[in-house]
């Protein structure tokens, strides 16, 4: 199992391929090819939960208010 800080270093490699358009992301011992951008985003949402995981935190959310005075 990967630890946390490797999750992260992963994490943050696909962010960057993603932002640059790059299908092929180069993890510390592997190298990833994914097929479309949903792939990509599909393992980010992984990543983001093994992490929430491990860091023992839920994944960010917030809650909006609307009033009305009708």
């Amino acid at each position: 199992m990967l630890n946390l800080t490797e999750l992260q270093s992963m994490r943050d490699a696909l962010q960057r391929a993603m932002f640059l358009g790059a299908r092929r992301v180069q993890y510390a011992t592997s190298v990833v090819d994914y097929n479309s951008p949903q792939e990509q985003q599909i393992a980010l949402g992984n990543l983001d939960a093994e992490i929430a995981k491990q860091s023992a935190t839920a994944p960010s959310t917030f809650t909006v208010a609307v009033h009305s005075r009708e």
